[in-house]
Parts: structure tokens; sequence; C-alpha cells
């Protein structure tokens, strides 16, 4: 791809829509002079990188970068050189938060979330406008360190629209979703993400 940039020490997160947003890293390890600050999208199921906006601070080694709520990224930390430390946080907004002339995009709403998420079960999300969700995906609260987050996972949920909600089910068994709390997140048909609630699975 045109757009991939060397790197090393680099962030990975998953975001709701299935793209991964990479970001920090550098050409050399922990050189400052070869930080990269443009993030990309890698996009799965194309196999492709795309750009997207660029960061304000290089994050390199130690550096973590975790999925908020709100879909957005949260940056911090890194050693642009030994010894030294990047006191700065920075709150990433990925593209999909946005229409192609800069304004904020309309997002899917999740007003509240009934029953139980048991194994193989099913719960409620009501939202205003059911028939416009693309989809329901789970994502596990992160556990970022070293540049690498064990708890990172995305669980794509099947579901039914009805007039004023939609009738989730949970995943079969815990090797599909590993017990504990998760983001859940609706996606629209245009690729925007809903702000998330915490949910617990099992």
């Amino acid at each position: 791809s045109p757009f991939t940039a060397p790197r090393v020490q680099l962030n990975a997160t998953l975001l709701p829509t299935g793209k991964v947003l990479v970001s920090g890293g550098s050409t050399n390890d922990e050189d400052a002079n070869s930080a990269v600050l443009r993030a990309e999208l890698y996009d799965p199921a194309a196999n492709t990188f795309s750009p997207a906006e660029s960061m304000e601070f290089p994050r390199l080694y130690h550096s973590n970068t975790l999925l908020l709520p709100d879909a957005t990224v949260l940056a911090v930390g890194g050693n642009p050189q030994r010894g030294v430390y990047e006191h700065h946080m920075e709150i990433y907004s990925p593209p999909y938060l946005f229409r192609p002339g800069g304004a904020l995009a309309p997002r899917p709403e999740i007003s509240t979330v009934n029953g139980r998420l048991l194994y193989a079960g099913t719960f409620t999300v009501y939202t205003p406008y059911p028939a416009d969700v693309r989809s329901v995906v789970l994502i596990r609260a992160g556990a970022v360190t070293h540049a690498f987050d064990m708890e990172q996972r995305m669980v794509g949920l099947t579901f039914t629209a009805g007039a004023d909600a939609l009738t989730v089910t949970v995943p079969a068994n815990g090797n599909l979703a590993p017990p504990g709390w998760y983001l859940l997140f609706l996606v629209d048909r245009s690729g925007v993400p809903s702000i998330a609630k915490l949910v617990r699975v099992g």
C-alpha cells in the first residue's frame, strides 16, 4: 500500500467498525526524529491501509492506545528518547465520526439495554432507528502494555430489528466471548458507531 510507513513499537486499536487504527511508532526504535505521526486505518476484510489524520505527539516505546466508550481513542505515554517521558495525553477522533465535509456525523444511539447477557440467550437494545443499524458488536475493554492488548477482542452479534428495538443474540459460549465486561456498540449503515454501553457477558 502507498500509505504505509515503516514503524516499530506502534499501537493497533480495534475499532467498532472492524477496522484497526494504526498509530505511533517510529522508523528507528526510540528515535523521536523518525517518529511516525500519521495514523492509518487497516481494513482486514480488504487487506488494505488508508490514511487517517495525524496524531499530535510522537508515541514511541512504552506508549499505549485505548478505545473509549465514545468510539474515540486515547493515546498516552511514550519514550521520545531514553530517560524522557511523553506527558501529553491525546484523544483521537477516527474518521468515522465525521462527514466528508468535516461536520460531525449523526450517530446511532443506544437508549437502554435490557436483559442479562447469558450465553446463547438474547437481550434487547432500545434504539430510535433500529432499521438503520448495520452491526452490533462487543469489544472487550482494553488492557494494554508494551504495544500489546491481550484483552483486545471484537465479537459481532446477530440481531433482528423491531419497531423501536433490536433483539440481540449472545455468543454461544466463553470460547467466543470470555466472561467479563465489554463495550457494546451499534454501527449504522454509514459506518458510524454509537456511544457504547458497558455490559457484562456470562
